[in-house]
């Protein structure tokens, strides 16, 4: 069996070996436990400040990692329904029920459509990672957008949770995600606006599992609208020194 062993651990075993001398009792002084006590102080905010980084490198689409495909995708489908309000929101349920494992079934269709055009090589995930609700890919997506991409009860009695981008954070999530597409660097802008078309295409294929629940609001100009920010903020991205640098 393997034992892992904490900091705390590793220090007191350190303290141990260089302190004994082959006796039986073992003192331990002060001053050396206060030396302990700032070394695994130093260890933990290393390793804080270093997570703290990560993340903020993350959220401001920087980090070593790009945002994965079917994430973005997930996100641009909310976009495409115009989901910027409570009112406008998608109701993410329990993907054990009819009603959540439609819901998810229309939202992951275009986003898997997306993924599968800006990722080559991409195997699509199991059934049970295309779920709103404990899937991969709003995790990641709440993670990289934080408070961007809002979750939030509905209030009601039957339960599920109101999934929407605030419309006062479109702009912001648009240049987010163009800018770290912008970071593959096998993508272009023809294949980008190919694999925004196929989402659209397979949106509106299952929307009408949205559409009796009365969470349906595309709409055409918008949704074009929609499209030529995304490339512009690709574009900009590609042309970035920032872009440059990686």
């Amino acid at each position: 069996m393997t034992l892992l062993v904490g900091v705390e651990a590793r220090l007191m075993l350190a303290l141990l070996e260089n302190q004994h001398a082959g006796e039986d009792l073992l003192i331990l002084s002060p001053p050396d436990i206060a030396a302990a006590e700032r070394r695994a102080m130093q260890i933990y905010r290393t390793w804080a400040m270093a997570r703290l980084s990560q993340v903020v490198a993350l959220r401001q689409g920087q980090g070593t990692e790009v945002m994965q495909a079917i994430a973005v995708g997930v996100v641009i489908a909310l976009l495409v329904n115009r989901s910027d309000t409570k009112a406008r929101a998608v109701i993410r349920g329990d993907h054990s029920t009819a009603d959540g494992k439609q819901v998810d079934s229309a939202i992951f269709a275009g986003a898997e459509a997306f993924a599968a055009g800006v990722s080559q090589n991409r195997n699509g995930r199991a059934s049970g990672e295309q779920r709103l609700k404990g899937g991969y890919a709003l995790s990641e997506a709440r993670r990289r957008l934080a408070n961007h991409l809002v979750v939030t009860s509905t209030g009601s009695n039957e339960g599920g949770d109101l999934l929407y981008i605030p419309a006062s954070s479109k702009s912001a999530v648009i240049k987010f995600l163009g800018r770290d597409l912008a970071r593959r660097p096998r993508l272009n802008e023809s294949a980008l606006a190919a694999a925004f078309d196929s989402l659209v295409s397979a949106y509106k294929e299952a929307a009408g599992q949205l559409a009796h629940r009365g969470m349906v609001f595309e709409r055409s100009t918008d949704t074009r609208s929609l499209k030529d920010d995304l490339l512009q903020e690709f574009s900009k991205g590609q042309r970035s020194p920032v872009q440059d640098s990686q």
